[in-house]
């Protein structure tokens, strides 16, 4: 820690007493679930106020911390779809513009069958 730590006299009372494990998770009782006296945050604020003033965490009934678990899968980042695809579109662009020789050619001659088409066959 940066800095000193003040913690109010409350927390540090409770650094005194031994507390029950069900002071600290929440228990099944009578069908009902009951939450624990502690909450997530004052239950780090104890920790702390232990770590702080020299005293096992144990002592007082805090369970241990659980190991944070590495198992996750690391997957790349999804990115935007624009840049997902700029390949795929990129290429497709690059093969258009091989065809566009041919594209051009039948064009113009489908123009010359319409121009053709539109032309009277009489001499006059």
């Amino acid at each position: 820690m940066a800095t000193a730590r003040k913690f109010s006299k409350e927390i540090l009372k409770h650094l005194d007493k031994t507390y029950p494990e069900s002071a600290f998770k929440a228990t099944f009782v009578d069908g009902r679930w009951r939450r624990g006296r502690f909450s997530g945050r004052r239950q780090a604020e104890l920790r702390k106020a232990c770590l702080v003033n020299q005293v096992d965490s144990a002592s007082i009934g805090l369970p241990p911390l659980a190991p944070r678990s590495s198992n996750f899968q690391k997957k790349p980042p999804k990115g935007h779809k624009q840049q997902r695809t700029y390949a795929e579109k990129q290429a497709a662009i690059q093969k258009n513009l091989d065809d566009m020789p041919n594209k051009i050619k039948k064009w113009k001659d489908d123009l010359a069958k319409e121009k053709h088409k539109l032309t009277p066959t009489l001499p006059f």
